[in-house]
């Protein structure tokens, strides 16, 4: 576990280099934006619609418009989802576990369905 959260981790700080984000933006940007939107692009493939990409969309654009300060904002929702990660240690799991089994296995078991899904 704690190899996969490192290179993991260290995928994420190589794209703050490269982006000028800090390494709470762009956690957040991976997790919250770019995971969701490809999930939804998978769904939307699945029920031949448009709508929840448009509607995914029209919710970041009016979310970039409220939010006025986003490495403030990302800081803060970083925090969060770090609580919530720590909150899985009434069943034993530290940081590193609930962030390799969240953040990592659950968006590949999502995506392996959708992806079957879509190409069934």
């Amino acid at each position: 576990m704690n190899k996969i959260f490192i290179i993991v981790k260290d995928i994420l700080i190589v794209l703050s280099s490269i982006t000028g984000f800090s390494y709470q933006a762009i956690n957040i940007i991976v997790y919250y934006y770019i995971i969701p939107f490809i999930f939804i692009l998978f769904i939307d493939q699945i029920y031949k619609t448009h709508y929840l990409k448009i509607s995914f969309i029209l919710v970041l654009s009016i979310l970039t418009i409220i939010i006025n300060d986003f490495e403030k904002f990302s800081e803060w929702l970083f925090n969060k989802s770090a609580m919530f990660l720590n909150s899985f240690s009434f069943i034993g799991w530290d940081y590193v576990v609930a962030s390799v089994i969240i953040c990592v296995f659950v968006p590949i078991i999502v995506f392996s369905f959708l992806v079957y899904f879509v190409f069934k």
